[in-house]
């Protein structure tokens, strides 16, 4: 899952460095925060396990693939949105690393909430997707 979620916050950075600059940094540096944190309980679950396993090698290998996924997913993006940039299929890219990026974070970090404080309390989604949608709304209105 890190690996996936890895290759969708590059292929996003990408896709919003070819439209602008700005847009490029401001996503690279979200996601460096995010994959901070997450490459933390990454490293964490898998560092004691591939120790016992094969030694530095195996663990260099595991931790490293998925900024190496990030990067490469980021170069690729950032060079075919060239290509599509003006066209229908490039609103589908930029829309598809959105939605992926947002069920992936939000359905994680939701999920691992709810186990931690023993709630199945359903409203509490409801409520981060109604604010999903009013800043989406906010946005577009100005």
């Amino acid at each position: 899952a890190v690996l996936i979620d890895s290759v969708v916050d590059g292929m996003l950075i990408g896709l919003a460095g070819s439209v602008a600059i700005a847009s490029g940094w401001l996503m690279a540096m979200a996601t460096a925060i995010e994959m901070g944190f997450l490459g933390f309980s990454f490293a964490c679950a898998v560092a004691a396990p591939a120790s016992h396993r094969g030694g530095l090698a195996l663990r260099l290998l595991v931790l490293g693939l998925p900024p190496a996924a990030m990067l490469a997913a980021s170069s690729a993006a950032s060079a075919g949105a060239r290509d599509v940039e003006q066209q229908p299929a490039f609103v589908g890219l930029i829309a598809f690393a959105l939605a992926a990026v947002l069920f992936m974070v939000v359905e994680e970090l939701l999920l691992e909430a709810h186990e931690k404080e023993g709630s199945d309390e359903w409203h509490i989604s409801v409520w981060l997707y109604i604010g999903l949608l009013l800043s989406i709304c906010l946005d577009v209105l100005e």
